[in-house]
């Protein structure tokens, strides 16, 4: 029901609504489950009262069982006025006894749903990846001198029973750019979650410089990768914020910012701005713009380029942004990924071409390695889908 109400209300989703003409069927949607909470609700409700009135019933009758004796008692004169008081008394503290007993009760119950979702949210937040020891952690080199290795890595989503990767091998080298291609679906999204160990392989092992991401100290390790996601996030902060929290929100950038936004053409951005760097990044805030999905992908591509960082990932880096930009931006590649180890995955062959190494992902593994030469050369997967999409400019 709230996600109806928000559907139909904010405006992620409004041109959708309107041009669609969905309104009606969210509204048929949030009827259908408001009847169905009732429906739930009146049940809970319903067996609450039958405990309540069972209870009730107890204490009526240990009342009424309570009074008859002492007034049967009482009619033949077996009972004295002090002993005649002395049950009476008796008999109202049993009845209060009784009402205490049922409200404990219910408060225990209460206290138990409260405690089962608490335990069940501690048992879910238990860490899903192994972590070194405290203080046990391995350092990173701030320049990798092996890269990155796959060892047959497989994984599959706590929620699935499908393998996304399944034996993947494939070696990232120090210091290179390496393409990852492969259809929608093949696994390159998931494989960017276990470099960043938002996850850990089901087996198989990530090799940094020869050891396992595992005994490395997570916050170091992820100090050193910078990443631009595919659905990076949109912070309802200022420009030059948003920017900054690549680098940990630090305000003393000195000019790797300036940098930052001359390399992801952010600066062209900031240009536009009403109040500049200054402004926020969100109509939520007085004064505040939204970007388009270019410029959004420009911050997002400065908030990794400040970042000082030994390994980048860039996921689909130009997908919303235009052509211009996008030559721009690979203009300057090879000066933004100098020394550095890099990640680059997109579906734009013009872009993987450039990369010194590229894997081919199909299935969850990895069926092909080697350069843009090697690789056309051997008529493989590559070749195919490099022809595939370098027909249509012809």
């Amino acid at each position: 029901m709230d996600y109806c109400a928000r559907l139909t209300t904010e405006a992620g989703a409004a041109k959708e609504i309107r041009v669609f003409g969905l309104g009606a069927f969210f509204l048929s949607r949030y009827q259908e489950r408001s009847r169905a909470a009732l429906a739930e609700a009146t049940g809970v409700r319903l067996r609450a009262l039958g405990w309540s009135s069972l209870c009730a019933g107890l204490q009526a009758g240990a009342l009424a069982g309570g009074f008859w004796f002492v007034a049967h008692q009482a009619s033949t004169h077996q009972l004295s006025l002090g002993s005649l008081t002395l049950y009476l008394t008796a008999v109202a503290q049993l009845h209060r006894s009784l009402g205490d007993l049922t409200h404990l009760i219910r408060d225990l119950h209460r206290s138990y749903l409260h405690l089962r979702a608490l335990f069940a949210f501690l048992d879910g937040a238990a860490a899903a990846i192994a972590l070194a020891p405290a203080g046990e952690g391995l350092p990173v080199s701030h320049t990798l001198e092996e890269g990155l290795e796959l060892e047959r890595v497989g994984f599959r989503y706590p929620e699935s029973e499908a393998a996304v990767l399944s034996d993947a091998s494939g070696l990232l080298p120090a210091g290179k750019v390496t393409a990852l291609v492969g259809a929608n679906g093949a696994g390159k999204s998931t494989l960017v979650k276990l470099l960043t160990r938002m996850y850990d392989p089901q087996y198989g092992a990530i090799l940094l410089d020869g050891r396992s991401l595992a005994s490395y100290d997570l916050t170091a390790l992820r100090e050193c990768i910078g990443v631009v996601y595919q659905d990076f996030a949109r912070f309802a902060l200022s420009m030059r914020e948003n920017v900054e929290v690549g680098a940990g929100g630090l305000a003393t950038l000195g000019t790797r910012y300036e940098q930052a936004l001359a390399w992801s053409g952010a600066a062209e951005v900031v240009a536009k701005l009403p109040q500049g760097e200054a402004t926020p990044l969100t109509h939520r805030f007085k004064g505040g713009v939204d970007l388009s999905g270019g410029e959004w992908q420009s911050v997002a591509l400065a908030r990794a380029f400040v970042r000082d960082a030994a390994f980048i990932i860039l996921d689909e880096p130009t997908a919303a942004v235009d052509a211009a930009a996008e030559a721009v931006l690979f203009g300057r590649f090879r000066e933004l990924t100098q020394g550095k180890t890099t990640l680059l995955i997109s579906h734009r062959f013009s872009t993987v071409r450039m990369a010194d190494h590229i894997l081919v992902l199909e299935n969850g593994s990895v069926v092909e390695a080697g350069s843009h030469a090697e690789l056309l050369a051997s008529g493989g997967r590559y070749a195919t889908l490099y022809e595939m999409q370098a027909a249509r400019y012809r």
